[in-house]
């Protein structure tokens, strides 16, 4: 991997079916605008059943079934909620199940809210596991001055390397973090946040948002250790350079 774009591109060749199976048209809207892309297609069937939530089943290229969640599982993305990555709480449903069922799925349209509550879902790997490497690329230096007390609290476990990139100047000390500045052209392009899992990176993962309009990305998230080992490579290098 040469660059989070090559990212995209892994991502892009794995064409995939979200099928929802709902007689709710809000939900069936909101998920087509978000992951209705050139390598998701979205199709909608009624269940002709007005009292339930419904379900999605994902297919990949071949039409083969890959999983099936329910419709009430997708709050996490739909009405996130956000809280600091050491407040493991346990929601009902669990949003985890959520985030490793849509993985590797393009999305085409997600608010920094939505992208948020999904990098916590990485940040909360990180603290659980108390070690290995998290990466995070704030573009702008606002967006990191929103974050500083989440990644200051980060930079006091001595027993994880954090490392944040942005494109513009930052003069503020975060004590146990690395900023890198200036970043090139691409890193500064990208909201992303990526955990290499710690010894083993068994817990690994990581997120990648490129923003088109205002306020609006497309990206995907990964729990796929040989594309997370190959982020985390290619952000070392970055570092180093």
């Amino acid at each position: 991997m040469r660059s989070l774009r090559d990212a995209f591109e892994a991502v892009d060749r794995r064409h995939k079916t979200l099928e929802i199976h709902s007689d709710d048209e809000s939900v069936v809207t909101a998920l087509r605008r978000g992951f209705d892309t050139r390598t998701v297609d979205v199709t909608h069937r009624p269940l002709g059943l007005p009292d339930e939530t419904g379900f999605v089943i994902v297919r990949d290229a071949e039409g083969a079934f890959r999983g099936a969640l329910g419709l009430e599982g997708f709050e996490a993305i739909l009405s996130p909620t956000d809280h600091p990555p050491w407040e493991l709480a346990e929601p009902e449903p669990d949003p985890a199940h959520l985030f490793d069922f849509l993985e590797n799925t393009l999305f085409a349209s997600a608010t920094r809210e939505q992208l948020l509550a999904t990098t916590r879902e990485i940040e909360e790997r990180a603290w659980r596991i108390g070690a290995g490497r998290l990466y995070a690329g704030f573009q702008r230096p606002a967006a990191l001055r929103a974050q500083t007390g989440v990644y200051e609290r980060f930079g006091a476990r001595d027993s994880i390397d954090v490392t944040v990139f942005l494109a513009g100047e930052w003069s503020t000390p975060l004590e146990g973090v690395s900023v890198v500045t200036g970043a090139g052209d691409e890193l500064g392009a990208f909201w992303f946040v990526v955990f290499d899992g710690g010894e083993g990176g068994r817990h690994c993962g990581a997120l990648v948002a490129e923003e088109g309009d205002p306020g609006e990305y497309t990206g995907f998230w990964t729990f796929e250790p040989s594309i997370v080992r190959e982020l985390t490579d290619y952000l070392e290098t970055a570092h180093d350079a």
